[in-house]
């Protein structure tokens, strides 16, 4: 996920980050801006799922002088112009209504906007990131989401795994966020802490791991961490354990031949490839295959080898 996402990050595509709520999906928006040529530029976050049905027009796309009742006076510039040299970052994406996605579409097809109210034109130069915790192509067959859009938006999909299924990573996310908060009293941790925490199913991923180690560190008025400390709902989950992941094993699968590594870096060189002629021809398989000098049933493999969906 990690190396998908950097290969991304030089480039111009849209990207849509797909993953379950707490996994950090804004984390990884930023760190892809940061990465980017368009890093001193602003990172401007959206929550689509949070401003109100009737406002997010105008926060999206500012609006004018009365416009409308309790507009400020003079207007204001919606997240599009905030954006300008940088990304725009439209985090539960799949809760836009539908009559926003229309103009939202018409905006990263021509890369202009009017303010509501207005009808002056305005260019814009950003880059969008998406982000959900849905299903987008199942909300496409419902009719919740279009289908176009989706398309548009979907150039680069990364998919961030819950966190049950990366147990290698808490420990080390422990580690970080006993640090951030200031836990530098605590001078031992319980193995069985760590091992508690493995073998929980955390549906709240990072964010409910994160609110773990705030309330241990609440609740600790000395310089070790047991069980003891930890929430009732973690010391008594019994279903849905995974298995604590051998970390000597993850060490080991790194350890590359000579071989591997450059068959790694063809592929990703393959796959920068692939993007840039993409973005290029808009998805237009036809040219791809006559730039990249292979078939068109190549092009597909290689979209299907790299999970690129388009």
């Amino acid at each position: 996920m990690i190396r998908v996402a950097s290969l991304a990050a030089v480039g111009e595509a849209n990207i849509l980050l797909e993953g379950e709520s707490g996994t950090g999906k804004e984390v990884l928006a930023q760190a892809i801006h940061n990465r980017s040529p368009r890093r001193k530029g602003p990172f401007v976050a959206v929550n689509c799922g949070a401003i109100p049905r009737e406002l997010i027009g105008s926060e999206i796309f500012g609006y004018t002088d009365g416009a409308f009742t309790g507009a400020k006076r003079g207007g204001r510039p919606g997240k599009f112009e905030l954006a300008a040299k940088g990304t725009l970052f439209l985090d539960e994406i799949g809760d836009m209504p539908l009559e926003q996605q229309v103009a939202l579409l018409r905006v990263l097809q021509d890369k202009k906007i009017s303010r509501i109210g207005d009808d002056k034109i305005i260019p814009v130069d950003f880059r969008v990131i998406c982000a959900t915790n849905k299903n987008l192509e199942e909300e496409v067959d419902k009719g919740n989401f279009r289908k176009d859009l989706y398309y548009r938006i979907n150039v680069v999909k990364i998919t961030i795994p819950p966190l049950r299924e990366r147990p290698e990573d808490i420990h080390e996310l422990f580690d970080h966020f006993m640090t951030a908060i200031g836990g530098e009293k605590v001078k031992t941790v319980d193995p069985q802490v760590i091992e508690a925490l493995i073998r929980y199913y955390w549906p709240g991923n990072v964010r409910e791991l994160q609110n773990v180690v705030e309330r241990i560190m609440s609740m600790v008025d000395c310089d070790f961490i047991g069980l003891e400390h930890l929430p009732p709902s973690i010391i008594k989950s019994n279903e849905n354990r995974i298995q604590p992941y051998s970390l000597s094993a993850a060490r080991e699968s790194q350890v590359y031949t000579a071989r591997e590594k450059r068959k790694i870096l063809q592929a990703e060189s393959e796959y920068r490839e692939l993007m840039t002629c993409l973005s290029k021809y808009g998805g237009n398989i036809s040219e791809i295959a006559k730039e990249m000098g292979i078939s068109r049933n190549t092009v597909y493999r290689k979209m299907r080898q790299y999970h690129i969906d388009y």
